[in-house]
């Protein structure tokens, strides 16, 4: 079982960015499904994306942020890779979105330079999967609680303990806690959750709804079944 630092997970981080190996996925300029997913359910609540203003933690270099600035989204990105963040910006200025977009070299687990209860919604698109700590998750949480407005919206898109790679990663390569792995290509920290998990681990919130996204994942040329874990919580209107 292998340990690793925040800032090993930083490096390596930053050097996918550089040079897309292991997940030439995060180097795509297409919106996730699940963050496509999650518009079209703030839609049917009645929001307008003209009306919204959100963030992305662990943004990479910012296909979704800049997917929701197309839809009419104020959005801000965030991420600890310096790489990521400026390709993020270049390719907002390709796509003539940089009036809606901001991105920031920021650690997800580290305060935000941004107005408390000031957001509409926060996206967390594998970003916990990454964040190699209990404690790390917890901060980064608790960062997400802080800057959402009362009634505001939490969308999270978490490896599953049911996903086909993910298994084969952790027989082979077992992180520090529960359903985590340490990459043996790149040396990066990853966790899959159970629905258990996630339930527990956001029972601050209030649970809006929680799906499976069942798709096909390739890695080094290999398919590989997935059952992702898709939901969307609600601050308290009360909360802040």
């Amino acid at each position: 079982m292998s340990n690793i630092t925040h800032m090993e997970q930083q490096e390596r981080w930053d050097k996918e960015h550089k040079k897309p190996n292991v997940l030439p996925q995060m180097d795509s300029r297409k919106g996730s499904s699940g963050v496509i997913k999650f518009l079209e359910w703030l839609k049917k609540q009645g929001k307008k994306p003209n009306e919204l203003s959100g963030i992305e933690i662990c943004c990479g270099k910012g296909r979704n942020v800049i997917w929701l600035s197309e839809q009419g989204v104020q959005m801000i990105g965030i991420d600890f890779s310096p790489a990521a963040i400026k390709e993020a910006n270049k390719r907002a200025e390709e796509s003539g979105v940089s009036d809606k977009t901001k991105f920031l070299v920021q650690d997800a687990t580290r305060s935000y330079p941004i107005e408390p209860y000031s957001l509409d919604f926060v996206v967390d698109c594998f970003g916990s999967t990454d964040i190699e700590s209990v404690e790390g998750r917890k901060a980064a949480l608790s960062n997400i609680t802080t800057v959402l407005k009362p009634g505001g919206y939490l969308m999270v898109y978490l490896l599953s303990s049911e996903d086909e790679f993910q298994k084969e990663m952790i027989a082979k390569s077992p992180g520090p806690d529960k359903g985590s792995f340490i990459h043996t290509v790149n040396g990066k920290y990853e966790k899959s959750f159970t629905e258990d998990e996630v339930k527990e681990f956001y029972k601050g919130l209030k649970l809006c709804i929680l799906e499976r996204v069942s798709k096909t994942d390739m890695f080094f040329g290999k398919k590989y079944n997935a059952n992702h874990i898709w939901a969307v919580f609600q601050k308290n209107l009360s909360n802040q």
